[in-house]
């Protein structure tokens, strides 16, 4: 079978995404860098994935959120990182069912 014309293969994160296992969902991209962010300075590699359906239904944008993605063996600590009660990260932010 041939290889999509339209994938760069250095650019398709679709086999990397499918190796990683979905930690949280957020409204903004905003609330999701910060998570991102602190798992990082924790030692934890993470990534964003926004479910953009604009370019399907404009009215959507990004209502399906940003889901952040960690490797499975660190997904229990980066769990454990974001659910700190004294953490001043996510106090104000809404993760999505």
């Amino acid at each position: 079978m041939p290889a999509n014309p339209l994938t760069i293969p250095e650019l398709d994160m679709t086999p990397r995404i499918k190796n990683l296992k979905l930690l949280s969902t957020y409204q903004t991209e905003f609330e999701a860098e910060l998570v991102r962010g602190k798992l990082e300075r924790e030692g934890i590699e993470a990534m964003i994935e926004a479910q953009d359906r604009s370019n399907v239904i404009p009215s959507l944008d990004y209502s399906n959120g940003f889901h952040l993605y960690v490797e499975p063996e660190d997904y229990q600590r980066a769990e454990e990182i974001i659910n700190t009660p004294d953490d001043d990260l996510t106090d104000d932010m809404e993760p999505e069912a």
